[in-house]
Parts: structure tokens; C-alpha cells; sequence
């Protein structure tokens, strides 16, 4: 743009002239007339009252030869004062004349308006057009000067010069306005273009996802005709692309439902979208299919349309019909393998309570020498089929997810003490060096499950026992830092031997169930090859982690972790107390099987306690009605009424024999097992086989210790207190321990200790 000083009035003139005297002549007239002119408008204001014409102040610079006048004009535009008009004599000798200064002159300001001072004697007017060209820039002044034609010329000039620049400012910022505003509409043009290209682009994308999408399209108008399908929808319905256009859903037919058209509709009318909706429809070879919808009011060029993508999901719905199935045969798998498990155990440990009390029986009578060794032989191999039995019932309940782990303080010391003393005898007979190390900093009380602890610790050490000829074991427990949760540490427990040791190669097999390192037939050592699977899932449930370091002929160093809770004031856990003598008891006997009354009446004589019997749950209440008893124990499958029914009659009586405490005797052994019992009004569990010393903790937990009011205390709790007791003084057996190479132990298999410590 034009600088503003340029677009304000110019006065300023050089003279080009070797005459000095031409020079005083134009500053006389352009400026000896203004002080006279200035004196005359004082006057005239004083005594007419007009308002002063303003004057005008001409800036003359003069210049005697060509090239100090073109000097001065360069220095005036580099200072951004020009020069708006110039007086050039035409005859300036020596050097440049007139016409070529005046050339000059334009080369550096084309602007400049020139007055050619002349007599007609040196150059003719045509020749100096001839020269200089046709100019408007250019007039001519004859010698000698009229002032007022100078005075004129030089108002004139100036004023003209003025006018031009504005002008040409003018013309500039129109230039520059006309540029932006092409630059404008040429960027517009672009974009237009640019979106007409990715409109045709993004038209050419849709039309190939339409066309080639494997979901069925369809566009309609809001009437609900169709306007457009896709090749999936004429596959997915069977109808071709000519038969769908202008008609609508009901009017072909291919909906099941016709009347779900019009909800489709309404609801689309409504503004509203539909998301995966399933609905059914017809196809000609195909038959009825199953499809889920999804609709959309959508505009395309300013007119709305209905969108609707369709996806077949016949197959899904078959294959989840199909996997329906799959579960429910599952789940009756399940339930009848649950159900075969129950029975087979039911049925079992109903056997091994008489093989295994009358063993005990006849340990304890007076034999023969050389009959003792067989009777201690029957009861161990009684108590192997139990531990067998246990150790498949715990893998199935492992298995199906269904074992939980109990959260109870317990004496973490007394629980791995009691572990480690289990197999004491066996240790010292084979002369081994038996030693226990538990660090000082273990906590008396924690809370976690003590029976799991206890049988992944007994699982260790009878594989210690049973593979170690000769050296030592070593059992050590040690905290190891804090735990998953804020309140919980990790505590490490440990059991190396040096034992026969396992091959690196066979050490992958440890942990998998039924399996064994040694799978060969004439296996030195039995087992279910369950016994150390049971423990890793054991102690992974417990949050922790289990591994072995073993080599061949240098024994087994077995690892694990586990997660207790540690309460600064965990309650302690309950301890079961010596009620003192039983022989005052009268206890009530509800028992089917002969062998099973003649087991528990011969226990409860060696106890001194008084005893009745009931061969079934109706007897059993008829002699409650009838008699004041201490204890009733209650088998829970008879004939007829069973315990669970005859024991909710008892509760129902209005006498004081409805808080008579009532045990039950079962062979079945799970969760559910004893939940029902406690739902019945039970007040605790002895499962068969039944031990001596369970039946002796448990009369002195319910029997003379009672209040006449009924002890409603949980049953797990209670059961817990006497199955601890009953704990702490098994004896171990001496039937062969499970092998470290992943077999259990049978003879130690303590799915039933649940005792806090």
C-alpha cells in the first residue's frame, strides 16, 4: 500500500537551471507574493469580517546542472519527501540538456510532474514529444516567464500530483482488495472441490460397503418403501433386488411377524433408534431364520430415509440352543456324578464304621499275641480306604469349585506342630534325624483354615517319612513379608528330606492329578497320585504358592506359601473343655444297621454312658416323647422317618425333650450334608467311620456341660472344637505314606480335621 505521507498535500519543487537569475525569478513569484498576500487577508478580516483564504507555502530546492538535480530527487525519495514538481531549463551546458535530464528524472520517480523551461529556440515542441513521448506529466513553459502562469502551473501541478497519488493509492488498494478476494474465492473453489471430490469419494466407499457388506442393507423412505437393498438382503431374505424396491416389508412378506413393521415404523417416526433387536423372518429354501435389526433415520441431499442393517444369527441361535443343552447335560453329569459320589461314600463308610470300630474294639480286648499284629492290620487298612475315599471326594469338590476354605483364627504353631509330631514314630523307627525349626517371629493366632494347612503339611511330611531311608528332615515355618491384602502376611513353610529324590525330568509330573513319577506296576509305593495335586490347589486357594527342588539320590526340598490373616486381637480359638465323667449320661442311639449299633454300644460301654436304641427316626422320637436323655444320636438315613425329619419333629414338641442336643451319624461328608443337619435343628456332625476319640469329645461337648436351654451355637463351630480336639491326638498309622512323586498319602488324608489348632 501507498505510504500515508505520500497522500498529503506536496508543495515541494526543484528548479534545474545553469541560470541562478531563473532561480530568483521563481522564488519571487512562488514566494515573494506571500507575506504581501498574508498583510492583504489581515486587512480584509479587520474590515470586511471574511474568513482568510488559506495560502500556499511552496518548498523550492534548486539544482544547476542535470545530475545534481537528479541527486536531490533520489535523496528526497529516499527520505520519502519527493519532489512533486520540477522547472528543467532545456539548455544547461556543459553536461546533460533539458530532455535528457528529464528522461532521467522519470527513470527515477515516473511521478515527478516537469515544467520544460524553453525559447522554442533549442528544441521544437515536436521534437521534444519526438524525445519524451506523449507524457501528462509534461508541460512547457515559454521564456521569458508570465508569474502568473508560473503561479498557476505550480498550483496546478502540485494539486495534480496530489490527485494522481490518491488516485493511485486508490488503485493499489483496489488491486490488493481484487487480490484478497480472488485468493478468497480461488481457496472457496478449492474447497468445494476438494469436498465434491470426497463426497464422490465417500459415495464410491459407501456404495462398495453397501454392496459388498456381508449384513443386509436396506434403505427406504419414510413410507417404509424400499428405495435400496444390498446384495446380503436379497441372500438373507431370498427376494431379488427388483421385487424389494418400491414396496414395503409387510407387502413382501418376509417378516414372521407383519405387524412388527409397523411398531419397526413407529418407533422411527418417533425419532427413536432401535439396537439389536431380534426378530424373526422367512426365507423361501431356508425356512424360518432369526436376524437382529438395527434402524436408523438418516438424510441424504436433504430427504430422510430409513436405514436398516440385518444380520443373520441363525446359526448363533442354533449353536446356543445346542450349547443349552450341552450345560444342562453337564450339569446333570454333574449332579449325577455328585450323587454317585455321595452314594459311594454313604455306602462305603458305612461298612468301614464297623470294620473299623470293631477293630478298635478288638484291639483293645485281651488277644492273643500273634492276633494283635492282624486287628492293627484291619484297622490300617480300614483307615487307607477311608483316606482314599476322602482324597477322591476332596479332588472332586477341588474340581467342580465347590471346596471353600474356612477363615477362623487358629495356633498356627500348634497346628504345624501337630503335623510334624504326626509322623514321629514312623521317623524314629527308620532311626532319622527329625527335626522342627519355627521361627520365633510367626504369630500365635492367625486366621485362615487350619484342616487345609494341616493336611498340605501332613501330605509333605508322611512323603518325607516314606522316602527317606536314612539322614534327616527337616520341617522350618517362617514369615515372609506381607500379603495380598493390608492385614495379611505370607508365611514360608518348608520340608526338606534326604530321601531317594526325584529326576529332573519326572519333576513336571508332581503336581498333576493321578499321576506318579514311578508309573510302572510294580511301584514300591501306592497312592491315588491325587495327594500333592489336592495340596497345590490347596495352597493356591490359600494365596499362595507351592514348589519342589529335587535331584535323584539327593532327596526333595517341597516350598509353599500361604496367605494368613493377622488380627491384633483375633479371638482365641475355643477350646473344647473335660466335662469330667460320662458314666451319668443316658444317651438315645438312632441306628438302622446292626453292625453300626453293636460298634457305637460297645464305645459308648467302654465309656460308661447309658444307652438306648431306635431303629428308625419315628422310634427315636416316640422314646424322646417317652424318656429324658442327655444326647441323642441321630444316624440321618433310616427307613421310614429319617433323622432329619424325626429331628425337627423333636424340636416341634412343647416339652422341655425339644432341647435335647441331637448329634448326627452319616456317612455323607459334605458341605451340604451338614448344612441340612443344621437346618433339621441339629446341633453337630460325626461322620462315619466314627472314632473313638471324636464320640468321646463330642459327649463331653454336649452332654452333662448343657444348660436345660438347647445350645443353639452354629454347627460348624461346635464341630470344629471337637474335630480339633479329636486332631491333636490322632495316632499315625502304619500303612504306607503316598509317594513325593504326586501320590497321596493314605494314610494321612485329614479332609475332615478342622480344628483351629
Amino acid at each position: 500500500m501507498t505510504t500515508p505521507g505520500l497522500l498529503e498535500p506536496n508543495h515541494r519543487i526543484l528548479v534545474i537551471d545553469d541560470n541562478k537569475a531563473i532561480h530568483d525569478d521563481l522564488r519571487k513569484i512562488l514566494l515573494g507574493e506571500i507575506e504581501a498576500q498574508e498583510n492583504l487577508q489581515q486587512d480584509e478580516s479587520i474590515l470586511f469580517g471574511a474568513d482568510p483564504i488559506p495560502l500556499t507555502h511552496f518548498e523550492i530546492d534548486s539544482a544547476y546542472q542535470g545530475q545534481q538535480g537528479l541527486r536531490k530527487l533520489e535523496d528526497s525519495l529516499v527520505e520519502g519527501r519527493p519532489y512533486a514538481l520540477a522547472f528543467v531549463d532545456v539548455r544547461m551546458p556543459p553536461g546533460w540538456d533539458g530532455v535528457e535530464t528529464i528522461t532521467r528524472l522519470w527513470n527515477a520517480y515516473p511521478s515527478l510532474q516537469v515544467v520544460v523551461c524553453t525559447a522554442y529556440s533549442d528544441y521544437s515542441w515536436n521534437e521534444i514529444q519526438r524525445r519524451l513521448g506523449q507524457s501528462e506529466n509534461l508541460l512547457i513553459l515559454k521564456k521569458p516567464f508570465d508569474n502568473i502562469e508560473v503561479i498557476q502551473l505550480a498550483h496546478a501541478l502540485t494539486r495534480k500530483w496530489l490527485v494522481s497519488r490518491q488516485a493511485q493509492a486508490r488503485l493499489e488498494d483496489l488491486d490488493l482488495i481484487v487480490a484478497r478476494r480472488t485468493a478468497e474465492l480461488q481457496d472457496a473453489n478449492e474447497r468445494i472441490k476438494s469436498q465434491l471430490a470426497e463426497k464422490a469419494a465417500a459415495e464410491v466407499a459407501f456404495r462398495t460397503v453397501f454392496e459388498s457388506s456381508p449384513i443386509g442393507i436396506t434403505l427406504s423412505d419414510l413410507e417404509g418403501r424400499y428405495v435400496d437393498v444390498n446384495r446380503a438382503m436379497e441372500d438373507l431374505a431370498g427376494i431379488r433386488k427388483s421385487q424389494f424396491l418400491g414396496k414395503r416389508a409387510k407387502d413382501l412378506d418376509w417378516l414372521k411377524d407383519s405387524a412388527e413393521f409397523d411398531e419397526i415404523q413407529q418407533l422411527l417416526a418417533e425419532g427413536r433408534s432401535i439396537d439389536s433387536h431380534e426378530i424373526s423372518y422367512r426365507n423361501p429354501e431356508l425356512g424360518p431364520r432369526t436376524g437382529l435389526l438395527w434402524a436408523r433415520r438418516v438424510v441424504i441431499a436433504g430427504v430422510g430415509y430409513s436405514l436398516c442393517f440385518v444380520l443373520d444369527i441363525s446359526e448363533r441361535k442354533r449353536m446356543e440352543e445346542e450349547l443349552v443343552r450341552a450345560r444342562q447335560g453337564a450339569d446333570a453329569a454333574a449332579r449325577a456324578k455328585s450323587e454317585f459320589l455321595a452314594n459311594m461314600s454313604h455306602e462305603i463308610r458305612t461298612p468301614l464304621n464297623g470294620i473299623l470300630g470293631l477293630s478298635f474294639l478288638l484291639e483293645e480286648e485281651p488277644n492273643a499275641d500273634d492276633l494283635r499284629p492282624m486287628m492293627g492290620l484291619i484297622r490300617t487298612s480300614g483307615e487307607v480306604l477311608r483316606r482314599v475315599l476322602d482324597d477322591v471326594l476332596d479332588f472332586s469338590k477341588i474340581e467342580s469349585g465347590r471346596l471353600e476354605l474356612e477363615e477362623e483364627p487358629f495356633d498356627i504353631r500348634a497346628c504345624l506342630e501337630w503335623s510334624f509330631e504326626l509322623f514321629r514314630n514312623g521317623a524314629e523307627e527308620k532311626s532319622l534325624e527329625y527335626t522342627l525349626h519355627l521361627d520365633k517371629s510367626l504369630p500365635k493366632i492367625v486366621l485362615g483354615d487350619a484342616t487345609r494347612l494341616r493336611q498340605v503339611t501332613a501330605n509333605l511330611m508322611s512323603n518325607a517319612v516314606k522316602f527317606t531311608q536314612s539322614g534327616s528332615i527337616r520341617m522350618e515355618a517362617h514369615m515372609d513379608g506381607p500379603g495380598p491384602m493390608e492385614g495379611r502376611q505370607f508365611i514360608r513353610i518348608s520340608v526338606r528330606d534326604t530321601g531317594i529324590g526325584i529326576a529332573e525330568d519326572r519333576l513336571d509330573r508332581l503336581f498333576q492329578s493321578f499321576s506318579q513319577v514311578d508309573a510302572s506296576t510294580s511301584r514300591c509305593y501306592g497312592g491315588t497320585g491325587l495327594g500333592l495335586a489336592i495340596s497345590r490347589s490347596l495352597v493356591e486357594m490359600m494365596g499362595g504358592e507351592i514348589h519342589v527342588d529335587s535331584r535323584l539320590g539327593e532327596g526333595a526340598l517341597f516350598e509353599f506359601t500361604i496367605s494368613v490373616g493377622i488380627a491384633a486381637a483375633a479371638r482365641q480359638p475355643v477350646q473344647s473343655s473335660d466335662c469330667g465323667h460320662l458314666k451319668a449320661l443316658k444317651i438315645l442311639v438312632a441306628e438302622d444297621n446292626m453292625v453300626n449299633q453293636m460298634v457305637i454300644l460297645r464305645m459308648l460301654q467302654k465309656l460308661g454312658c447309658q444307652a438306648d436304641f431306635a431303629t428308625d427316626g419315628r422310634a427315636a422320637v416316640s422314646r424322646v416323647e417317652a424318656n429324658s436323655y442327655d444326647i441323642v444320636l441321630m444316624d440321618v438315613h433310616m427307613p421310614a422317618v429319617d433323622g432329619l425329619e424325626a429331628t425337627r419333629r423333636i424340636r416341634k414338641m412343647p416339652s422341655a425333650q425339644s432341647c435335647v442336643p441331637v448329634v448326627a451319624l452319616t456317612a455323607a461328608a459334605t458341605t451340604e450334608d451338614r448344612t441340612a443337619c443344621l437346618a433339621a435343628g441339629m446341633n453337630d456332625y460325626l461322620s462315619k467311620p466314627i472314632a473313638f476319640e471324636e464320640l468321646r469329645r463330642t459327649l463331653q461337648l454336649w452332654g452333662q456341660c448343657q444348660t436345660p436351654e438347647m445350645n443353639t451355637e452354629p454347627l460348624r463351630s461346635a464341630t470344629e472344637r471337637m474335630l480339633g480336639n479329636r486332631a491333636e491326638n490322632q495316632r499315625p498309622l502304619s500303612a504306607p505314606a503316598d509317594s513325593q512323586d504326586g501320590s497321596v498319602d493314605d494314610s494321612v488324608q485329614l479332609t475332615d480335621m478342622t480344628a483351629p489348632g
